[in-house]
C-alpha cells in the first residue's frame, strides 16, 4: 500500500486542481443558461405579437434547451460538491496523521461509567479509540461501530480480517463512499419516519383507475395541441374544461397527497444517499468471502437494489412540486402528476417495502468495515492477530495503538505458565498504559481489526476491568462504594464460568493501606479460581509475593524508574520481578511540593 501521508497530499493537490477547472465550467454554464432564458423570452414575445406557430415551437425548443442545460449544470454542481467533499476527507486524514482529531466524531454520547471496561479503556470521548476508528458515513454504521466496541459479535473474525484488509487496499473507493455519506446529515427521526411509512399500508382512490387518468391526460393534451394549432376561444374553452376536470380529480386526493409529502419529505435525501452508496457496493469488485456474502444480500431478480431505491427517492422528490404553485397546477391539470406519484409510491412499497431494512443493514456493515479499513491504511505497521480456540493471549512488541510510534514503547506479554500478572512499578512508570494496551488491542482483535504488535495470538476473552472509577453525586455513591460494586459485577461474570481477561489497576484505593492490601490479595485469590487470566497493577509489594507463593497461578513483572543526571527517568520496559524503587517522594520534590 502507498504511504498514507503521501497518498493524502497527492489527492489534495489533484482535487484542488480539479476544483479550479470545475469552477470555470460552472461560470460558463451560468452564462449559457441566462442566454437561453433571454432567447426563449424573445421567441415567446414574437409569438404573442404575431401568433405564428413557429415562434411558439422556437420558444418551446429554447425551454427544452434550457431544461437540458439546467440538468447538466446541476450534475456539474453535484460533481463540484463531491470533489470538495473528497478533498476535505483527505485534508481531515492528513490532519489526523499530525495528531489533530477534531474533524471526527468521538462518540461522547456513548460514554458509560457503569460499563465493565469502556470507560476504563477510553473507548469514547475526546482522543478515544472511537475517534481514531470512526469514519462512518451513516447512522447505522456509527451504531454498529459502537456496538462492536462494547460487545463484539465474535462471528467470522478471520473473514472480517480479510474483508478489512481488502477494503484497506481501496482507499479511493472508500473516500468516495465517505464523501457521498457526508452530503446528507442523517438523524434518528428520519429512520423512524421511514420505518413507519414502510409498515403503514396506503391506497389511493384512483389506484384501480389508472386507465381513466391516462384517457383524461390524453384528452387534455390533445385539446391543448388543437388550441395551439387553431387558437380560437371555443378550442380554448374545451381545453379549460378538461384541464379543470383533471385538477378536480387531483385535489379530491390532495389531503392524502399532502400527508404523504409531509411524511416522506424528511427522508428523501437520505434515501438518495443510500441509493448511491448501495450502487457503489454493487459495483465494487471483491474477492474476500465476507464481502461477497454482503453483496449477495443485495441481489434482486428484476433490477439492482440501488436502482429500486433511486426510483423511490425520485418518487419522493416528485412531491416537491407541491411548493411550486405554477408547476402544481400545470402538471396536475395536464396529466394528474401527483396521483401518478402517489400510485407509484404504493406500488413500490408493495414490491420492496419488506426488503429495505435488510439493504440498510448491508450498507451499515460496509460503512463500519470501511472505518476499520481506514484504520488499517493509516497504521500499515499494525498486524492482523491469529485467533485461537484455546485460552491464549500472547503478543510480541505490543503497544498502545493510539500512541504515536515515535513515542510508544512496546513490550512482550504471554500467559504461558501462569494466569495472572501482578504488575508493580512506581508512579508514572507505565502500568496503566500497559493495561490499556492489552485491553484495546483485544477489542480490536475481536472486531477483526489489525492490532499494535509485531505478532499476536488471542482467544476472544470477555473483557473486564476496574481502573478509573469515579464517585457519583447523582447516585449518592462514594468512590469506594462504586469500586466495590464494580468488583461485585466482575465476580458475577466470572461465576458464569465464561473465559475472561481481567485488567485491575490499584483496586480498593478508597480504604486504608492494610485493608487495601488484604482485600486485594483475597480478591486475587478468589478470581484465580475461575476461568480467567489478567493483570493486576499495584504498588503493594506484599501482593506481588503471590508470584512466589503460587507460581502456577501468579507471575510478577514490573516497570522501573531511575534518577539519571538528577532527573527522573522512565524507560517503560516490562521486566520480570518486583519493583522496589517507589518515586512519589522524588516526584513531589521535582515539582517543588516538598
Amino acid at each position: 500500500m502507498i504511504a498514507p501521508k503521501s497518498f493524502y497530499q497527492e489527492n489534495i493537490q489533484a482535487f484542488s486542481s480539479n476544483l479550479s477547472e470545475i469552477r470555470k465550467k460552472d461560470l460558463r454554464f451560468s452564462l449559457f443558461r441566462f442566454s437561453l432564458i433571454l432567447v426563449s423570452a424573445f421567441f415567446g414575445y414574437q409569438y404573442l405579437k404575431e401568433y405564428e406557430p413557429w415562434w411558439l415551437l422556437a420558444m418551446l425548443a429554447g425551454i427544452v434547451a434550457f431544461t437540458a442545460a439546467l440538468f447538466a449544470h446541476l450534475r456539474l454542481r453535484k460533481l463540484k460538491r463531491r470533489t470538495q467533499a473528497i478533498k476535505q476527507v483527505n485534508e481531515d486524514e492528513l490532519q489526523y496523521l499530525g495528531g489533530n482529531l477534531s474533524a471526527f466524531d468521538n462518540g461522547a454520547e456513548f460514554k458509560n461509567s457503569q460499563h465493565l471496561f469502556s470507560n476504563d479503556l477510553d473507548l469514547f470521548g475526546p482522543h478515544s479509540l472511537f475517534s481514531h476508528l470512526n469514519r462512518t458515513s451513516t447512522l447505522g454504521g456509527k451504531q454498529l461501530l459502537y456496538s462492536e466496541l462494547v460487545e463484539p459479535k465474535l462471528q467470522d473474525v478471520e473473514a472480517k480480517q480479510a474483508a478489512i484488509h481488502e477494503l484497506a487496499m481501496k482507499p479511493k473507493w472508500r473516500q468516495k463512499f465517505a464523501a457521498i455519506g457526508k452530503e446528507v446529515e442523517e438523524n434518528e427521526q428520519a429512520a423512524k419516519v421511514l420505518k413507519y411509512w414502510l409498515e403503514t399500508d396506503g391506497q389511493s382512490k384512483w389506484l384501480g383507475s389508472k386507465w381513466l387518468l391516462y384517457v383524461l391526460a390524453l384528452l387534455s393534451s390533445g385539446l391543448l395541441i388543437h388550441w395551439m394549432i387553431q387558437p380560437t376561444i371555443q378550442n380554448f374553452n374545451w381545453f379549460t374544461y378538461a384541464f379543470g376536470l383533471n385538477l378536480l380529480l387531483v385535489f379530491s386526493q390532495f389531503k392524502v397527497i399532502k400527508k404523504e409529502y409531509e411524511l416522506l419529505n424528511k427522508v428523501s435525501k437520505t434515501l438518495g444517499m443510500y441509493s448511491e452508496l448501495l450502487g457503489m457496493i454493487e459495483e465494487l469488485k471483491v474477492e474476500s468471502s465476507y464481502l461477497i456474502q454482503q453483496k449477495e444480500k443485495l441481489e434482486l431478480e428484476s433490477q439492482k437494489v440501488s436502482t429500486a431505491l433511486k426510483k423511490l427517492s425520485r418518487l419522493m422528490d416528485g412531491f416537491d412540486q407541491l411548493n411550486n404553485v405554477v408547476a402544481l397546477v400545470l402538471t396536475n391539470g395536464l396529466y394528474h402528476y401527483h396521483l401518478h406519484v402517489l400510485n407509484g409510491l404504493y406500488d413500490w412499497k408493495r414490491t420492496f417495502g419488506t426488503k429495505v431494512f435488510s439493504w440498510i443493514e448491508v450498507l451499515s456493515e460496509i460503512d463500519y468495515l470501511n472505518s476499520l479499513a481506514n484504520f488499517n491504511f493509516n497504521n500499515q505497521d499494525f498486524v492482523y492477530p491469529k485467533l485461537s480456540t484455546s485460552p491464549v493471549f500472547k503478543a510480541s512488541q505490543l503497544g498502545h495503538p493510539l500512541i504515536n510510534s515515535t513515542k510508544r514503547v512496546d513490550n512482550d506479554i504471554a500467559f504461558d505458565e501462569f494466569n495472572f500478572v501482578v504488575l508493580t512499578g512506581s508512579n508514572m512508570s507505565g502500568k496503566s498504559t500497559f493495561l490499556r494496551s492489552m485491553g484495546v488491542n483485544l477489542i480490536l482483535a475481536k472486531m477483526g481489526a489489525p492490532v499494535c504488535a509485531r505478532q499476536m495470538e488471542f482467544y476472544p476473552f470477555r473483557l473486564l476491568s476496574s481502573m478509573k472509577l469515579a464517585d457519583s453525586l447523582d447516585r449518592d455513591e462514594s468512590y469506594f462504594q462504586a469500586e466495590v460494586i464494580r468488583l461485585r459485577s466482575i465476580k458475577e461474570v466470572l461465576e458464569t464460568n465464561e473465559r475472561c481477561l481481567l485488567l485491575l489497576d490499584e483496586i480498593l484505593r478508597g480504604t486504608n493501606s492494610d485493608d487495601k492490601r488484604k482485600g486485594t490479595r483475597l480478591f486475587m485469590e478468589k478470581v484465580a479460581q475461575y476461568n480467567s487470566i489478567g493483570v493486576v497493577a499495584t504498588h503493594d509489594i506484599d501482593i506481588a509475593e503471590l508470584a512466589s507463593q503460587q507460581k502456577g497461578v501468579f507471575n510478577a513483572k514490573y516497570f522501573e524508574s531511575k534518577v539519571v543526571g538528577g532527573e527522573l527517568h522512565f524507560d517503560y520496559h516490562l521486566r520480570d520481578g518486583i519493583c522496589t524503587t517507589p518515586n512519589a517522594t522524588e516526584l513531589m520534590r521535582r515539582n517543588g511540593i516538598i
